[in-house]
């Protein structure tokens, strides 16, 4: 048995059929929506067989339901499934569904005979919807398309079935459908703004969090990581070294004379050298390695799932890097160089030995003349 249902192409077909798109979820909020509708359509389904058992509603009504909502819905959800309402200025389809729910009022409101007055609640279940994406104009174009349709219910009943209708019960419903109708586009146009307003500050919240996290972890002048945001993610690169054996390195770098720089040509061209020397540090790095600055003009940084040698290779192109650059505020003869000391993280020692042990290295650069890479294992 379990093997007839394994090869059965339509139950294998069906096990690729999803109500919601996976990798969507505005489109999934749509659909929701969409369901949403739905339930409305019938609730007001059952609403008018009730009608019909308590003899109010005509048989007419209730079979023109069951075809008209079940097309109507089917192409919607089509249209939603494949995406081709992603090709329209309003991808909700606001308008089109509220329209369309209209309509279908408007058929049953046809045969609800003396339950019309209150069947009118109906269009006003519909427009609540609206809420989601109407703004007042579009509330307002809305409200006049079902004064029309039920204007039209009221023009095909004088027509066809003038017997037993009081038209002046139906113009005073008319008449004041239109005034609720006015009211109702003023207050849902007004919520639909405040909703939008508190979306876009919502997102604009979330950008200024992010903007304030950014700013917490990195250092203003040069835009790499701060020292404090620095020594947490070179902790976690520690543990996660520590649980797997991953290798890691790290370099202590400072600007050789970088205090003659700042007294000779001053700190604004001092802080133009820092800047430039972290994008060039940020051209030598992999992807995978990050860079902090340790305090005035040294810097740290981790290359992670590196052994030693790949380290120094590494250490070595950032080296390069920085005295090829070109510093036009110092003039063209001036080359800005960096020392460098280089370690690797021996397991489970502390983090404070292994940064002492670069800064032992970067002294030993410093004093074998600068500009220049020296390694402590």
């Amino acid at each position: 048995m379990a093997a007839r249902i394994k090869d059965n192409p339509f139950l294998k077909a069906l096990k690729y059929i999803h109500i919601f798109p996976e990798n969507d979820p505005k489109q999934v909020l749509r659909i929701r929506r969409f369901f949403m509708a739905l339930t409305v359509y019938v609730l007001c389904v059952i609403l008018a067989y009730c009608s019909y058992l308590v003899g109010v509603m005509e048989w007419q009504a209730i079979a023109g339901f069951l075809i008209i909502i079940p097309i109507i819905n089917i192409i919607l959800y089509i249209v939603f499934r494949t995406g081709l309402n992603l090709r329209m200025s309003d991808p909700s389809l606001t308008s089109i569904q509220i329209c369309a729910g209209i309509l279908v009022t408007m058929y049953g409101m046809y045969y609800a005979n003396e339950s019309r007055g209150v069947l009118l609640l109906v269009y006003i279940i519909i427009l609540l919807f609206g809420i989601f994406r109407l703004n007042y104009r579009h509330f307002l174009y809305v409200s006049l398309f079902t004064l029309l349709t039920y204007g039209g219910d009221i023009a095909l009943l004088h027509y066809f079935r003038p017997d037993g209708v009081n038209f002046h019960i139906e113009y005073l419903q008319w008449f004041v459908l239109a005034l609720v109708l006015v009211a109702f586009s003023v207050i849902g146009g007004y919520i639909s703004a405040l909703r939008q307003h508190l979306s876009i500050s919502r997102s604009n919240l979330q950008k200024s969090i992010l903007t304030i996290r950014e700013l917490s972890i990195r250092d203003e002048l040069t835009g790499v990581y701060n020292r404090r945001h620095f020594m947490d993610l070179l902790e976690y690169e520690k543990n996660r070294a520590s649980r797997g054996g991953a290798l890691f390195a790290i370099v202590m770098l400072d600007i050789d004379n970088f205090k003659d720089v700042n007294d000779k040509y001053g700190h604004i061209s001092g802080d133009e050298v820092l800047r430039k020397v972290t994008k060039a540090i940020g051209n030598a790095l992999r992807s995978t390695d990050f860079c902090g600055r340790y305090g005035g003009d040294e810097f740290l940084l981790v290359l992670t799932q590196t052994d030693i040698n790949a380290a120094m290779i590494c250490a070595e192109r950032v080296r390069s890097s920085i005295e090829r650059s070109v510093f036009p505020d110092l003039g063209t003869d001036v080359r800005i160089t960096v020392s460098l000391g280089l370690t690797e993280y021996h397991v489970r020692e502390d983090i404070g030995k292994m940064i002492a042990r670069a800064d032992e290295a970067l002294y030993l650069a410093k004093k074998s003349g600068r500009n220049r890479l020296e390694l402590i294992v």
